[in-house]
């Protein structure tokens, strides 16, 4: 049960979904069981591939049509999500739902604060393939870029995934550390192993956060633009100084899937919280908001 409670979506429909049929194993590049799709004969499949040949194969492997629909090509693209809505609106008949979506996702984004002068920052322990420690990152984070923050990531490259050397991150030393909570426990292994290297880190002495799970098994929409708002409340408290992230996320997660499921993922996750270098261990908390 605990896994369903990592992501709103898998929650909400957690009853649902427990008697329908598996088709395959869930994960990046894992290939579908053809025959157990056979058998359900569905009228349309669609699929996140990025891999036009995959989906190509697919569909004439089945006769059957595929749509691809997903968040962008290596990094997140709002235009490809509005565009991801609107076409399985259309072929769902779920055309006014999928402009509720969109149309609220454009408001989100019209909420945030313009910044004469952006903080830097780091995002670590992003999923990529798996999960990940410290050392992995996104260079043009969406959370980051919704917020008005650069990644000191970005001075290795500007887009994309990225492991970052971990003298890199020790040379730039930035102020604030976000983490991701999906790779969390690998952070706290890697913290057991190199003390003296997370010890260096000025971030731990005071302003090292954790977001709720923004990527896993996949990314986390309603989530990562939650984070959006955590984010941009712990870099520009005064500007924020307005901002309730927890009601905020219970919109956007009332807006999504149907229910204010904060408190469920503070259940199981911890939601919101803050990381302190205390007694030689890393201690959490919950951040006050």
């Amino acid at each position: 049960m605990k896994i369903y409670k990592k992501r709103t979506y898998t929650f909400v429909n957690r009853n649902w979904v427990k008697n329908l049929p598996i088709v395959g194993q869930g994960g990046r590049a894992k290939r579908p069981n053809l025959e157990a799709i056979k058998v359900l004969n569905p009228d349309v499949i669609f699929t996140i591939s990025q891999d036009k040949k995959e989906a190509d194969l697919l569909s004439s492997q089945l006769n059957i049509p595929v749509i691809v629909v997903g968040y962008g090509l290596n990094q997140i693209d709002f235009g490809h999500i509005y565009k991801s809505f609107e076409i399985m609106g259309k072929i769902l008949n779920k055309e006014k739902r999928a402009q509720e979506l969109v149309s609220y996702i454009k408001d989100l984004q019209k909420q945030f604060k313009k910044i004469e002068s952006p903080k830097n920052a780091y995002i670590g322990a992003v999923a990529y393939k798996g999960l990940q420690g410290v050392t992995s990152t996104q260079a043009d984070f969406m959370p980051f870029k919704l917020a008005k923050i650069s990644n000191i990531a970005e001075d290795i490259q500007k887009t994309g995934h990225l492991f970052v050397n971990k003298e890199y991150l020790l040379l730039k030393n930035p102020p604030i550390i976000f983490l991701d909570y999906a790779g969390w426990q690998l952070v706290k292994n890697e913290f057991d192993k190199d003390k003296e290297y997370f010890k260096k880190l000025k971030a731990l002495k005071n302003q090292t956060y954790i977001t709720l799970p923004n990527t896993f098994y996949y990314v986390n929409l309603d989530q990562m633009l939650a984070n959006s708002f955590f984010i941009a409340k712990q870099i520009y408290p005064e500007i924020y100084k307005d901002l309730d992230p927890v009601k905020k996320a219970d919109e956007i997660f009332t807006h999504f899937v149907g229910e204010p499921l904060y408190k469920m993922i503070k259940e199981d996750t911890g939601g919101f919280q803050k990381v302190k270098l205390e007694n030689n261990q890393l201690q959490i908390e919950s951040v006050k908001l």
